[in-house]
Parts: C-alpha cells; structure tokens; sequence
C-alpha cells in the first residue's frame, strides 16, 4: 500500500525486518577502525579550538570536568551504534520507526546545523595561509582563506567521486589525521621544558572539578604565570560548544552510525556500501534492513563486547588529545597573559606550541596540523550529512526510492553541499559558525539522549525478534540518564538564561 503525505509525516516507518542470521564475528583486527574514524572527526573543534580556547582565557578552572564529559559521550555512542548492529539500518530509521514527526524533527535539525559544515574547511585551510604568508595576496588574510578554501571545497568533492567505496575515503583520511595529530602534539609535549613545570598543577586539576561553571572570580596557580582571571558571560556559546563538541557531540555522533554499519558491523554485513557511480560496485542498499533471532544471543554477545572496546578506543584517545593540546596550551599560552581570539584566529595564537620550540618551522608544522585537524572534519561532516539526508529521503519518500538509489541519492547530495559550502565561506566567518553548530549540537543531544532511554530499553526490545537479547544493561541505562539530565541543565538552566536573560 503506497504512502499518503499524511502517512509520512504522521505515522511510522512499520515495514518489518526480514529475520536472518546473525553474521559471524569476524574478529577485532578485522573490525578495527569506527573507533578511530570518531576519534579523529572529535579533534575537529573541540580539542583544537575551544579546549584550548577556555584554558589560555581561565587556566585550568574547567578542567577537571574534562574526564567527566569525554565519559557521558561514552554511552550514547553505544546506544547509536547499537540499533545499527541490531537492524542493519542507520540510526535515522530508528527515528522514523518512533514516530515520522521525531524523525523528521531530527533530521531538520542535523541538515540545518550542517549548513555550516564549510566553515572547517575554512579553517583550516586558513592554518596553511598563515603558514604561506597568505599567497597569493598578501596583505589580505580573508581573501586568500576563502579561495583556498573554495578549490579545497572542490578537490574534496573529487575525491568523494573517485573513491570507489565512500567510507574506505573516511576511514583513510580520518585515521591519518588523528595518529599524525595524536603523536604531533606528543611529541611536542614532550620536547617543551616548561610542560614540567606546570604538570603537578595541572594533573592535579584533572581531577578537581570547580564549580560554578559560571560567575566565578578564579585566582589560576600556574607556576610560569599565575594571575586572576573572571568569567565573561560572552563565553556561554563557547562553554555550552566546549562541552557538546568534548567528543564529536550532537549530529557527529550520529555518525557512528554509518561507520558501524559500513564496517559491516552485524546485522550490517548483509547491507550494502555506498559506492562511488564512477569507480565503485554497485551494491544494494535497501530501504528497510533485517534482524537477528533469540538463537543468535551468543553471537551477539560477541558484537556488543567488540561494540564496547572499539567505541571505547574512539573516546580514550580523544581525551588523550585534548590532554596534550590543554597543558601545551597552559604551560606555552596561558603564562603569557594573552586572550586570544575566539574561532579559528586562535591557530596563529597557537602556532607557539611548536615555535617556542623550533622556531617558524615549528609554527609551520602546527600549521599543517591543524589543517589536517579541521580538514578531515569537513570531509567527515559532508560524508555524513550526505548520508543522513539520502537516508532520510530514500526510506521514507517512495517517489524518491522508485526513482534514484541510494548511492546516487548520495552523491547528488554530496553535490549540493560542496556548492553550499562554497557559498557559505564566502558569507560568514568560521569561529562565529562553529559556536552556532556546538549549541545546536547541545539541543540535539538533550533530545536524543532521553529518547534513547525509552526506545532502547522499552521499544526496541519489543519490536526486534531477538526481544530481550538487544537491550542494554542497567548500567547503560543509569549513565545515559546522567548524561541526558546533565546536558539539559547545561542547555536549559545555562545558556537559555545567559543568552535570552
């Protein structure tokens, strides 16, 4: 029976999973790799821009809260990569098998946050001006950025259609820029002199939260440097973005999802990849996936402790690197008594990470880092909201599925947002698109995360023919539930006042 527009919008998606076997775990080499990818979209923002950005303004006031917002990102990616496992379907379809008005509302969300996805590449295309002296116009910082950016933009969409499968190009380009900028930052951490200076105070802080988060007057021990510092209500989109983004946060993290799922993840292995129309093979990706019986239980067991390692390499490693750009940045940047600027001219403020070390062929290397940094995060969020938006149109429109498949659909897409992101560079400045992103991003996980209480303990259990078998384990549900209250005191008990007050 065909779709009314009544239906899509006011109904469900209810076309029932095919039930089949549970594919073998093909082992934890064999796997590796979403892990990773989610590791190094996380460096994007939050680990080079605002981590730092709050510690070089407020010492170490904020960090012993680091530790505690990586840990809640922990769990939700748990319960996005766990649907996809469980059906072979991403997790937008979960949303629409809720309800099409919470599917749709979430899909306007992440497609009108990601209209900003442009201003990454922006920025770090504008780490390789600053390395250049910005050539070929010199004197003009902003012209030079947005046309770099603009033949980025385009080099990134030729790479996506030359690629042969879509995420063998992420999972390639992501797990280079985490390793390179992993280790980069290590080792400068461990050439700097002054890193031993301040790590007693500084270790020490990673596990002293201070409250308030806001309102506060905060005398800074650092032993290169302390001074008083006070909190500016000017910064509440920034605290709000510090901790949606301490991981990849909001819609980022929804794009766990599809990794898992073209990792061939479980139930995910008898569902196609998206493969390029010009140098791919085709391969099928239906409208509706397929689950697992109670008979495979065993077998699941063995996908969800895989689930439970990889997710928790991805979060780990994360930290670790917003550990090394934080105490660079507090034994380098904050005994200076400078306030850098917000968004992306704080890479020229930090460019002294590695040039008080080896002068400007170390400000040029940290350069080229950030550039990979940011870099890899555009190309990731193009990836994904291509992918959310083919998702939701291909399952939920039958004129769309009857005329177009998905891989097609996705890069016709991808098309659209390489042209939107070069219009968008033109017109606005990254650093103030990036604090529109982290707060919409906060909205979108305070919704989810309580969904997510109802639907992976409640619905899903008895709709999947495994029943019991999918749901998640008590502790789960008691961290999802810190995370999700927590989030909506930062949301709604902070920034709405703040910002509307």
């Amino acid at each position: 029976m065909s779709k009314t527009g009544a239906d899509i919008i006011l109904g469900r998606l209810e076309e029932p999973w095919e039930v089949k076997d549970l594919p073998k775990f093909p082992g934890y080499a064999a796997m590796f790799g979403p892990g990773l990818v989610w590791a190094g979209l996380s460096q994007g923002s939050g680990e080079l821009i605002w981590w730092p950005y709050v510690v070089a303004k407020y010492g170490v006031y904020f960090l012993g809260w680091l530790f505690f917002f990586a840990f809640l990102q922990y769990w939700i990616n748990l319960e996005i990569a766990r649907y996809s496992m469980a059906t072979g379907e991403s997790i937008f379809e979960e949303f629409h098998r809720i309800h099409h008005i919470y599917g749709w509302l979430m899909f306007a969300l992440v497609f009108i946050v990601s209209f900003w996805v442009g201003g990454y590449i922006s920025g770090g295309i504008e780490a390789l001006v600053y390395a250049a002296g910005d050539w070929p116009f010199p004197g003009n910082h902003a012209l030079a950025t947005r046309v770099w950016s603009t033949i980025g933009i385009w080099i990134v969409f030729v790479i996506f259609l030359l690629g042969p499968v879509a995420y063998k190009i992420v999972e390639i380009v992501e797990s280079i820029a985490a390793v390179a900028s992993f280790f980069g930052m290590l080792i400068a951490a461990i050439a700097a002199p002054e890193i031993a200076q301040v790590a007693g105070v500084y270790f020490a802080s990673l596990f002293t939260p201070h409250f308030p988060l806001t309102g506060f007057t905060w005398a800074d021990p650092n032993p290169l440097g302390p001074r008083t510092v006070t909190w500016d209500p000017k910064d509440i989109g920034i605290l709000v973005t510090l901790i949606a983004y301490t991981g990849a946060g909001g819609f980022w993290n929804l794009y766990y999802s599809f990794w898992v799922r073209d990792k061939n993840a479980a139930m995910s292995a008898l569902i196609g990849r998206v493969t390029s129309p010009l140098t791919g093979e085709p391969e099928a990706i239906p409208a509706v996936g397929v689950a697992f019986s109670e008979k495979d239980a065993a077998e699941w067991s063995n996908w969800i402790s895989w689930l439970w390692l990889d997710n928790a390499f991805g979060v780990i490693m994360n930290t670790l690197t917003i550990v090394l750009t934080t105490i660079l940045t507090y034994a380098l940047l904050f005994p200076t008594g400078q306030v850098p600027g917000k968004g992306f001219a704080l890479l020229k403020f930090q460019a002294e990470w590695f040039g008080r070390l080896w002068g400007d062929m170390g400000r040029v290397a940290l350069w080229i880092l950030a550039f990979f940094f940011l870099t890899d995060t555009y190309l990731t969020g193009l990836d994904g909201i291509s992918r959310t938006t083919a998702s939701n149109l291909y399952v939920n429109i039958p004129e769309i599925k009857e005329k177009v498949d998905y891989s097609r659909l996705y890069y016709y897409i991808i098309g659209l947002f390489t042209i939107i992101s070069t219009i968008q560079i033109w017109a606005q400045k990254p650093g103030t698109l990036l604090i529109l992103t982290g707060v919409g991003n906060m909205l979108i996980m305070v919704i989810y995360s309580w969904v997510f209480l109802y639907s992976h303990w409640v619905w899903l259990p008895k709709v999947h023919p495994a029943g019991k078998h999918v749901r998640p384990t008590w502790i789960s549900f008691i961290f999802l539930l810190i995370a999700a209250a927590i989030w909506t005191y930062v949301f709604v008990f902070l920034y709405l006042p703040l910002q509307f007050g």
